[in-house]
């Protein structure tokens, strides 16, 4: 492979590798529950099915494909992520086009099935091990920008694809889909990605040849003036109610998306520019290198052999369960959590609209937290916020305090993002990084899986979620003790 960087830049190329990362955990989205749920009710509708037949046939497909994505991270360790990403790529444009035949529940099953296994296990699964083979000083940071992909596909797919289905049919937006993976992802997978720094001549964190300039941290007011919008134009229904009944005239989806896309692009330039001219302002003074600083790659890395003897490995690995499993449950039943505490389904869409708005920023916060301090006690504290969460949820039975627990719910899962990818590389390096993050990804998919079906066996017995939102405490509460307990393993002899 040639040594010299596909693109040339005036920053360490690993940010572009990242930004890469970014635009995959975007397209992780077409496999992601919050994108599929928008298809349910139009399959129910085309096929006759019943809900519990579709809903069994997606339960099945996933806990098949978390079973299978350890194959995923050990085919990643083998041929690089570079040429795994190219390969899920063309298997999730290819799961797609297989969604838009669908003509009964087999292949609805195995739609489901491929959705889920190269969708949201592989294309989260692939850009977390990339992103820790180019950074190490600042792999926290790196991992928080990587998260904007997935809170931008998580706020823009549910209206985008609600729009594309009104306007056209669903069958045509899994083509959309397959396409804009093609046209998109692949390309840039092609162009941009080197699976470590070595192989275009730099080290890790970027080498002396390269001026790593300190840039501004703080997020430009535009985006947190876009993101505010996107919940008060798009996503909050009370106030499209203000936009008929007021105003008399309410933006189109197309509109509102394209609002909100210009907004975005519009604050990265402003960001990009700010960061220019305060690199130009440092450059006579400041500017730094690796030759200042220099940084040894001297990670230890741990086969998968190696960090199951380990007992932090399986202490984390029921850490990385457990959002899963309570998150997930929430998440599926949280309109019916709001209806049995006689509040409206519009405040369940004001509490999901606070979890990726409040989420975005706090992923920073985390990002710089991980690097300062120890991963397993920000880990712990991240469990602690879980324990607040739940606890607010099950007390609370107003509109202004189930909006609280949004926000709390928020901060919480901003912290999740972070901890829970990170602690993975910094426990046991990066070069077996694909096969054992396959194992959690798979923890994290099966219990996906499994986590609603408890909330719906108590509300069918007991007739409500005060009983079951009160036993979920339990798991952070563990999962809190085990992250505590559990620093990084030493060294292997």
């Amino acid at each position: 492979m040639s040594s010299q960087p596909p693109i040339k830049t005036n920053f360490y190329y690993g940010w572009l590798v990242v930004a890469v990362a970014a635009l995959g955990v975007f397209f992780s989205g077409p496999g992601q529950t919050y994108a599929i749920s928008i298809f349910i009710e139009y399959y129910i509708e085309s096929f006759d099915y019943s809900r519990s037949l579709v809903s069994g046939l997606y339960s099945a497909a996933t806990l098949c494909a978390g079973f299978l994505l350890f194959t995923i991270g050990k085919l990643t360790d083998l041929y690089g992520q570079r040429i795994m990403m190219i390969v899920i790529g063309l298997s999730l444009a290819f799961a797609t086009f297989w969604n838009a035949l669908i003509v009964g529940p087999v292949m609805m099953f195995f739609g489901f099935f491929m959705l889920r296994i190269f969708g949201q296990g592989s294309m989260t699964l692939v850009p977390n091990t990339l992103v820790p083979q180019w950074f190490m000083r600042k792999r926290g940071r790196a991992l928080s920008v990587m998260t904007i992909g997935g809170f931008a596909s998580a706020a823009l797919l549910p209206p985008l694809n609600t729009y594309l289905i009104q306007t056209f049919d669903w069958r045509m937006v899994w083509v959309f889909w397959g396409v804009a993976i093609l046209v998109i992802f692949i390309p840039a997978v092609l162009l941009v990605v080197r699976n470590k720094p070595a192989d275009i001549g730099e080290v890790i964190d970027g080498s002396a040849k390269t001026p790593q300039r300190r840039l501004p941290t703080r997020l430009p007011s535009y985006i947190l003036i876009g993101l505010a919008l996107l919940v008060l134009v798009t996503l909050i229904p009370p106030v499209e109610t203000f936009f008929i009944d007021v105003i008399g005239w309410l933006p189109s989806a197309f509109w509102r998306i394209l609002l909100f896309t210009g907004l975005v692009i519009t604050a990265f330039y402003v960001m990009r520019k700010r960061q220019f001219q305060v690199g130009q302002r440092q450059d006579s003074s400041e500017e730094v290198t690796t030759e200042e600083a220099p940084l040894d790659d001297n990670e230890v890395n741990w086969t998968l052999r190696e960090a199951a003897r380990t007992r932090a490995f399986w202490l984390i690995l029921f850490c990385v369960s457990v959002p899963a499993l309570t998150n997930t449950g929430i998440t599926f039943h949280l309109v019916s959590i709001s209806e049995s505490k006689g509040l409206s389904v519009e405040v369940s869409a004001i509490v999901l609209s606070l979890m990726a708005i409040i989420g975005f920023p706090v992923t920073f916060v985390t990002g710089y937290l991980v690097d300062k301090f120890k991963v397993n006690v920000v880990l712990s504290v991240t469990f602690m916020l879980h324990i607040v969460a739940i606890l607010w949820l099950w007390q609370t039975s107003t509109n202004a305090g189930f909006i609280i627990y949004g926000v709390i719910w928020g901060v919480v899962h901003g912290f999740e993002r972070i901890t829970l990818n990170i602690v993975w590389p910094n426990y046991f390096g990066k070069q077996h990084l694909g096969s054992i993050r396959s194992v959690a990804q798979s923890v994290m998919v099966v219990g996906s899986a499994l986590g609603p079906l408890p909330f719906g066996i108590f509300y069918d017995w007991l007739g409500g979620y005060s009983e079951i939102i009160l036993i979920a405490v339990i798991f952070p509460v563990i999962a809190a003790i085990f992250a505590l307990i559990s620093p990084a393993p030493q060294p292997k002899e």
